[in-house]
């Protein structure tokens, strides 16, 4: 009766104990999932590599230490829709158009893409927390071919005067945005298909 008694015991405690267990192992890897870090761009499969250029020297790594990441040479704003050929301070409260050189392909990817370049702006003097400080300007769905690619948009609406960002968004299916944080600096250099210009309008 003992033993009886004793095996009684040990099947009910097994029996409580498992789904302890599975609550306890759920709620570790819950918790694993949620302290991980954003991740690097996944490249284990084939894909895509559609980028713009920080500073002069990038050649697309992600992510990079070039400085400073606020002047990328791919990001031209002129008076008219010819491209001028040094970019000039865009005047508050006209049109302006944003030139923008797409290249393809980067260090991580090969082939033809398709997909939308967004056109984001900061307020005058205001800050650059990502999403919440930047404003929709504009975006342009391209297909980009082995190259580069230069894309025109119309700006109206120039905000200012005052000192202000500019935000180039390269945005695909085939060439994703995995590492987004609210810091607008870290964004940049760990996504070569972002692009950054201070700009000041008179």
């Amino acid at each position: 009766m003992a033993n009886l008694g004793s095996r009684a015991r040990r099947v009910a405690l097994a029996l409580c104990a498992g789904p302890a267990l599975a609550v306890l192992l759920a709620t570790a890897t819950a918790t694993a999932v949620a302290a991980r870090p954003a991740a690097e761009p996944d490249r284990s499969t084939p894909v895509t590599d559609v980028w713009m250029k920080d500073v002069a020297g990038d050649i697309g790594l992600e992510p990079h230490a070039g400085t400073p990441i606020w002047a990328s040479p791919d990001i031209k704003v002129c008076p008219t829709s010819v491209e001028c050929a040094i970019g000039e301070l865009p005047v508050a409260g006209t049109t302006s158009h944003i030139f923008v050189k797409l290249r393809n392909p980067g260090p991580y990817g090969s082939g033809t893409d398709s997909g939308v370049l967004r056109f984001y702006r900061t307020s005058p003097g205001g800050g650059l927390s990502w999403p919440t400080d930047w404003t929709p300007i504009t975006s342009r769905t391209v297909t980009v071919v082995p190259g580069v690619t230069t894309v025109a948009v119309t700006w109206t609406a120039v905000p200012g005067p005052g000192h202000f960002s500019l935000l180039a968004v390269w945005d695909s299916p085939n060439d994703p945005l995995p590492f987004l944080t609210s810091d607008t600096p870290t964004n940049v250099r760990h996504n070569n298909n972002i692009a950054w210009r201070d700009l000041v309008s008179v």
